[in-house]
């Protein structure tokens, strides 16, 4: 028996539809796009979208931010401002093109450890975090 297609809108069936969300896993990358699976229980109709960030953020919102969060000086510990974990090479990849790197240093302190992860998805503690630019080096 062939596959019947069904028309993309509603209005043929003409029911309120009672979705149901099937999430698919995350690619890898520091903030990826998850897509996100539709299924009205009633009338059978499929699509699928994908869920961006409330915010939408350039390149740029990002460095302005991190510059207020991590202000030029002596290095700051990400963990005493509350956070836990970091994607470390996910946010060097978007803050290369814009002239920065993040620079992290391993500190004794496990109550300061911020779990990173580095471009293998292997995590890492580090402490003392601080913005470069990319001209003194990665």
């Amino acid at each position: 028996m062939p596959r019947r297609r069904k028309p993309p809108t509603l209005s043929p069936w003409g029911c309120p539809p009672q979705w149901r969300v099937r999430h698919t896993t995350r690619l890898p990358g520091p903030w990826p796009v998850k897509p996100r699976n539709y299924r009205c229980l009633r009338c059978g109709v499929r699509l699928v979208t994908e869920e961006r960030p409330a915010i939408p953020w350039s390149e740029q919102d990002l460095v302005t931010r991190l510059r207020a969060l991590l202000p030029p000086g002596p290095p700051v510990y990400l963990r005493d401002l509350g956070m836990t974990s970091l994607p470390l090479s996910g946010l060097n990849a978007l803050l290369g093109p814009q002239g920065f790197f993040m620079h992290a240093a391993k500190v004794r302190e496990p109550k300061r450890f911020v779990a990173c992860t580095d471009s293998a998805d292997r995590l890492e503690p580090f402490g003392l975090f601080e913005l470069r630019p990319s001209s003194q080096g990665t």
